[in-house]
């Protein structure tokens, strides 16, 4: 028999939260998993005695402005989302909300914030209008227009560069005046917005660059024309016009993009000459105060990127150096500070070189490069994991990187800028992130460790803490019960959750959480981080976690190896894992496993339930991938190529493929309106049980690849496990 179950606020058969049992899946989603109540994306000001951060309370998203003085240890609420809407409701724009969804924002009120570099004034946005707050006085000053996005402040805070109706304006914050930089945009051709591709898969959310002097503006133009339309309708509202996205699906055409320069106060743009046909994604666009306007670019199968110095005047670029990998080249790693991603290169402050990571080595390292491109010598030492770079400090002539030996933790080391042996400065392990803003006396480190702390410090240079800001977060009534370990051949990372009632000597069901795909590790030792799967356990399961081959934060050969086949490696490491814990730990009964995970994890989900019903007995897969010729150019390409020169590897990484073979239960999740992997994906799939007489359960879901709604969430959570009850427990 097949089942279509809707999970949606407005149909029948679902219970409202106060009808609800209660249990830890609501508390989870009400709390985004007790994050709710930190401080946010948080900035030591450039004299580093003050922090400006955002901040929502334990239970409600939205997102208000904070300062934190170091002297006398007091926060004050620079301006709320309320003062400034005047009671009304936050309005997004469509191409908002597009925006915000590849960033992976789910936040309401403030988002982010800007601050000048005097550090006098914050910059925020609400409902397309944009403001000014003063930190002396508190007072707000409206910015001349509305519907405005993606703004980006000069670096001597006297302008500002923001987009309206897909053109760049540039805004005097003193008198007001708006200046149109730019004229003629269209549905299809955008100025100074990140196109898809750089905002979802590369890590670069900005379409616009401000010179140092704050005279010219670099940004990007984007030509949609060529990409292929999709629609998205509103299901609960049919008589709306469905919204147009432009998609570059895999093997058609992307966007084509152009980098300009034009002076501040208008006139003729000049535009970056580099061959955009052969390296069409830019990947990274860098404006030093000292040194060039630098930009990387890619080719389209990501197996080479070259970093370009351009002559603002003429448009004319220079090779600095250039990095080829026979899988692909990946872009650096995150610092972890939650605000923006390792950027290369980074120019010392009098242009006398720059640092570049790379992982020719097969593990990441900094570099330092002289002003021409050629290579000065190597900062960070052989066998010493980079994760990222957060301070370049020039008059200490060193560096502050996250990293270490220790590839389930993220600590933090100071490194001369000649090199040496890097020198702790946070070694807790876990998750230890660093934001330095302007200043490098003071840092922000947000932290979540081993041992189950979580808040958000503020260090000196030495890891002397200064102060922990306060926070209005919700504590969980019990921490996961969490064990590390490497498993396997392969020696696998992995992870095991027990429930907190275990009972030595008894066998429970297993459950894989997984995700396995190429751009997340999963297995951290950060003991927050389990807190669904110790959900999940409490309901009388083991569940367990494995990173396999493919997933990053090792090596490069690890990583690399799913290259040309998305599914086999995974699938066998991941089987391999489960059966060495099973073998490991008597309590986990391997006759009854089941397997769920999100986005590449529910497609992982997917394939796991059709192709190893010898182990897996149930499956859920939320949001899966179905066929990679549906998903995006820049991520499918990355690890498959084009599908005319691999169409055995699309055939296997296909999940239509085996779709005939079903023999155990499985439940297919879908947001209906996913913008990111498309319903498509999910109808592919039940077309292809129905046609093969195979069962399914659906559920569908009123919104996006996101699910931030917790009465909804905590919904779908539960579903879940009574899925899995009647499969695995009878």
């Amino acid at each position: 028999m097949r089942r279509l179950v809707c999970v949606a606020a407005l149909l029948a058969g679902l219970p409202a939260a106060a009808e609800t049992a209660p249990d830890c899946f609501y508390d989870l989603a009400a709390t985004r998993g007790y994050e709710l109540g930190y401080a946010a994306k948080a900035m030591p000001t450039p004299d580093g005695k003050a922090v400006i951060y955002l901040r929502a309370s334990a239970r409600d998203a939205t997102q208000h402005l904070y300062e934190y003085d170091l002297a006398s240890g007091r926060e004050k609420e620079l301006v709320t989302p309320e003062k400034l809407l005047g009671g009304a409701d936050e309005v997004l724009s469509v191409e908002e909300k597009a925006r915000r969804e590849r960033a992976r924002v789910t936040a309401k009120g403030f988002t982010e914030f800007q601050l000048t570099d005097d550090g006098s004034t914050v910059l925020v946005g609400l409902s397309g209008k944009l403001y000014a707050v003063s930190r002396a006085d508190g007072s707000v000053k409206p910015i001349p227009g509305e519907g405005w996005i993606a703004p980006r402040l000069s670096a001597d805070g006297k302008s500002l560069a923001a987009v309206e109706g897909g053109d760049i304006s540039a805004i005097d914050l003193a008198s007001g005046t708006v200046t149109p930089l730019t004229s003629g945009a269209s549905e299809t051709l955008r100025r100074g917005t990140a196109d898809f591709v750089a905002a979802e898969e590369l890590d670069r959310q900005d379409g616009a660059w401000w010179s140092p002097d704050g005279r010219f503006l670099a940004y990007e133009e984007t030509d949609n024309s060529a990409v292929e339309p999709h629609y998205i309708a509103s299901a609960v509202n049919p008589s709306r016009k469905p919204d147009e996205y432009r998609y570059p699906r895999t093997g058609t055409e992307n966007p084509k993009l152009k980098l300009g320069i034009v002076s501040a106060t208008g006139g003729a743009t000049v535009w970056a000459q580099w061959d955009n046909k052969e390296f069409p994604y830019i990947a990274r666009v860098v404006w030093p105060r000292k040194g060039p306007l630098s930009i990387l670019v890619m080719n389209r199968a990501q197996t080479e990127e070259r970093l370009l110095a351009v002559d603002t005047k003429t448009g004319a670029t220079k090779l600095l150096l250039d990095e080829t990998d026979k899988a692909w080249v990946e872009l650096a790693p995150d610092a972890g500070n939650g605000r923006t991603p390792s950027v290369f290169p980074r120019w010392l402050a009098d242009g006398s070189g720059f640092l570049w990571a790379t992982e020719r080595s097969g593990q990441w390292q900094i570099e330092l490069h002289k002003p021409d491109g050629s290579l000065s010598h190597t900062v960070t030492p052989d066998g010493f994991r980079v994760g990222g770079l957060a301070d370049i400090d020039e008059k200490r002539g060193e560096i502050v990187v996250g990293g270490g030996l220790d590839r389930l933790s993220t600590a933090l080391y100071k490194v001369k800028l000649s090199g040496g042996k890097p020198v702790p400065l946070v070694s807790e392990r876990g998750a230890n992130g660093a934001e330095f803003g302007q200043g490098h006396d003071v840092l922000v480190s947000s932290y979540s460790w081993a041992d189950g702390q979580r808040g958000v410090r503020v260090l000196n240079r030495d890891g002397a803490v200064l102060a922990t800001l306060p926070n209005a977060a919700e504590r969980p009534a019990t921490l996961p019960s969490v064990e590390w370990l490497t498993v396997g051949a392969h020696e696998l990372d992995a992870q095991i959750v027990r429930p907190h009632d275990f009972q030595v000597g008894k066998q429970y069901p297993v459950l894989l959480s997984v995700y396995a795909g190429p751009t997340l590790k999963n297995v951290v030792a950060v003991r927050r981080r389990a807190l669904s799967q110790q959900c999940m356990a409490d309901h009388g399961y083991i569940v367990v976690t494995v990173d396999n081959r493919g997933t990053p934060g090792r090596d490069h050969d690890f990583s690399r190896a799913v290259k040309g086949n998305l599914i086999d490696v995974p699938l066998a490491d991941q089987v391999e894992g489960l059966q060495a814990l099973g073998a490991k730990f008597p309590e986990i009964d391997l006759d009854r496993a089941g397997v769920y995970g999100w986005s590449f994890g529910g497609y992982f989900s997917t394939m796991a339930t059709l192709r190893r019903p010898d182990v897996f007995k149930v499956g859920v897969a939320g949001a899966p991938v179905i066929d990679w010729q549906d998903y995006d150019t820049a991520y499918t390409e990355r690890y498959l190529g084009l599908p005319s020169e691999n169409a055995e590897g699309y055939r296997v990484s296909n999940a239509l493929t085996y779709a005939d073979q079903l023999e155990r239960p499985l439940m297919l999740i879908h947001g209906v309106t996913d913008d990111n992997v498309y319903f498509e994906h999910t109808l592919k799939m039940i077309r292809a049980l129905f046609a093969a007489g195979k069962p399914y359960e659906l559920v569908l879901l009123p919104g996006t690849h996101q699910l931030p709604d917790p009465v909804l969430r905590s919904n779908l959570d539960q579903r879940e496990v009574g899925f899995f009850d009647k499969a695995l427990k009878g």
